[in-house]
């Protein structure tokens, strides 16, 4: 039925089908494709500015809190000088006092038993509030300072927890230093500070526009934010006492998906001073509002251009029409015999052409016929002579078709490889190319760095350099052996300086991961017939993806012996790792293989070594294999001919 709906369909609407579809399909096709590109662009972008936000306040919380404790110990170091006078100490705390704008109170206090009494206290009388200019500080702050004094206050510096008072619209934090003067024993130097300055710091994120910025600690408390953030996954809050118990620093994104509040994209960064983690968290639905305008855009704009379509087929197929009619009418008069006809249409486009083409047919018709016998005679001889020439030439097709499916699949190879490389490049380029702008960046802006942050921001710059160079090393090997331009020089190799020489290269990365290397040689004949250089090269990769696989403490054997093979010697590096699974065997030494077995120390891969080891390897006459069981390990071995080799 749908054939025959088709087969008598006007032309008219056939066209008018045609120019919508030809106007819906590559509008919907460029339109999906570009919401994709936005969404993983803007998905990627925003992981990142949260990972920013995160990282900027919780380096501008440890730069603060540093800068306050740093405060506290000077004005400590004072106080517990024996050759300065009472009066002086205090005239000292009211300087410190005066001069510091964080700072909001200072108390020396002394435990004595079961109490702490206060010596001196002393705090600032005004602060300065946002829209409502100096404020009087309650009499009653210092209260929330020195009540409830922890233990931990009186053996080490403390950072206490921070709290919002009321009464002056701000965010404190107490810190206690220890004092170790003999006139002060068991004392302490408690001090308040004012944190507006890292407040507005979080409520200056752009995250904090369209998310929510707030700083948690192991008693799942939300503080330095003056939202109400209630409505948040509780998986969140568990995050945060998960990062708080590994006692590392560690920067973390993850997606959470909630029945009642939706999905979000949270960051967290744990804080060096303090055991503080800094949470940025947003919406997904409020961050990718963009796509949803971009798919109403393109929505409206494929539904204007239909109408206009539709507009356009319908007048253009009324126009063509109508002398499409007339002839039809001649051309029913020719099929009836009347040969002599005449089309009044005076246009010279293709219906005019058209129109005379029909009258000359007419004309043309009556000689044509008085030929077509003799035609036909000659046609029954020329068929005969046409298939003999139409198989030859269909075998010539046949072969040619041969040919450009070779040529075909040989491309397409070369465009898959291109593909990977590109792919590779980027992904593995773009890593270390990320850590030495972000490092660049911070020592470029950061001035207040001491010398050792400074070194290992250089140290953290130059390791992602190596690795940019590694990769563009390997690439540039793989290019010189596909096209022929590494040079071979053969000569007489001890093996045994090769495995001296890479044990020495790897000294520091065996040490790191506590591998002990085992050796064995069961020959007394080293030398083999390769090239120094090239020889280094393999043996170098295949031992740094041993200690790449291998857990610590495990153990490496490479075992130097004669080969089955006449006048060929064997070398065997063996590893404790996670071997290979069959799959990975059948492409191991392929360019770019992705395998299963990942790096147990954070090492980075390109997927090239084992392809480059390979066609190194035959390019000296010599052999690789490998023998692997998953979860036990991986032996590879290679076979040189010996220096005296002779065929």
């Amino acid at each position: 039925m749908k054939l025959n709906f088709f087969k008598y369909t006007k032309w008219q609407v056939k066209l008018t089908w045609l120019l919508v579809a030809m106007s819906i399909i590559p509008g919907l096709i460029i339109s999906y494709k570009i919401v994709d590109i936005i969404k993983d662009e803007l998905k990627y972008n925003i992981n990142e500015q949260l990972k920013y936000s995160s990282e900027t306040i919780s380096n501008s919380i440890d730069i603060s809190l540093k800068k306050y404790i740093e405060t506290l110990n000077l004005t400590a170091g004072f106080l517990d000088k024996q050759d300065i006078s009472g009066e002086t100490k205090v005239s000292l705390l009211v300087s410190q006092l005066e001069k510091s704008k964080n700072l909001l109170s200072l108390h020396v206090l002394v435990k004595e038993k079961n109490s702490t009494n206060e010596v001196v206290s002393i705090q600032k009388e005004f602060v300065e509030v946002k829209n409502k200019g100096k404020v009087l500080l309650p009499k009653d702050f210092k209260n929330s300072i020195i009540k409830d004094i922890p233990k931990e206050a009186f053996t080490d510096t403390y950072i206490g927890k921070p709290f919002f008072n009321k009464g002056i619209r701000k965010w404190v934090v107490s810190i206690f230093i220890r004092l170790n003067s003999e006139a002060i024993k068991n004392g302490i130097l408690a001090a308040s500070f004012d944190l507006s300055d890292l407040e507005k710091v979080i409520d200056n994120s752009i995250v904090n526009r369209i998310g929510n910025v707030f700083v948690s600690d192991k008693n799942e408390d939300k503080f330095l934010t003056t939202r109400i953030i209630t409505k948040i996954p509780f998986e969140i809050t568990s995050d945060v006492l998960t990062i708080l118990k590994s006692n590392t620093n560690i920067t973390l994104v993850k997606n959470y998906r909630s029945n009642n509040y939706g999905d979000f994209v949270s960051s967290f960064v744990k804080t060096s001073i303090a055991d503080w983690v800094v949470v940025s968290v947003i919406n997904e639905k409020a961050a990718y509002v963009t796509i949803d305008e971009t798919l109403i855009f393109f929505s409206t704009f494929l539904g204007i251009t239909v109408l206009i379509s539709i507009f356009i087929a319908f007048l253009f197929s009324r126009h063509l029409s109508k002398p499409i009619i007339k002839m039809a009418e001649v051309s029913n008069q020719i099929s009836l015999g009347k040969y002599d006809v005449e089309i009044k249409y005076t246009a010279k486009d293709s219906i005019g052409l058209l129109g005379n083409s029909l009258v000359q047919m007419g004309k043309q018709l009556k000689q044509n016929f008085n030929k077509i016998e003799d035609q036909k005679k000659q046609l029954e001889d020329y068929s005969k002579n046409l298939e003999i020439k139409v198989e030859e030439r269909t075998t010539q097709l046949n072969e040619s078709n041969q040919e450009l499916k070779k040529a075909y699949h040989r491309v397409l190879e070369l465009n898959q490889e291109k593909n990977e490389f590109l792919g590779i490049a980027a992904h593995d380029l773009k890593n270390p190319l990320t850590a030495i702008s972000s490092f660049a960046e911070i020592l470029k802006t950061d001035k207040e760095l001491n010398p050792v942050q400074f070194d290992d921001f250089l140290n953290e710059i130059i390791k992602a350099s190596g690795r940019m160079f590694s990769i563009v090393k390997n690439l540039l090997d793989v290019n010189a052996i596909e096209q022929g331009k590494l040079n071979v020089k053969m000569t007489s190799v001890s093996l045994q300086l090769v495995v001296d020489e890479m044990l020495s290269q790897f000294s520091e990365a065996l040490q790191k991961k506590k591998i002990e290397i085992i050796q064995s040689n069961q020959t007394d004949d080293f030398e083999i017939l390769a090239d120094f250089n090239i020889t280094l090269q393999v043996v170098q990769n295949i031992i740094s993806n041993a200690i790449k696989f291998s857990q610590p403490n495990k153990k490496i054997y490479i075992t130097i012996r004669n080969s089955e093979e006449p006048q060929h010697i064997d070398i065997s590096i063996k590893d404790e790792g996670p071997g290979f699974t069959e799959n990975d065997k059948k492409k191991l030494f392929q360019k770019f293989a992705k395998l299963s077995a990942r790096p147990t120390g954070g090492e980075h891969s390109t997927g090239l070594g084992l392809s480059i080891v390979k066609k190194l390897v035959e390019m000296m006459n010599g052999k690789i294999r490998v023998e692997s069981e998953h979860g036990k390990g991986a032996e590879f071995i290679l076979t040189f001919p010996q220096a005296n080799y002779t065929e």
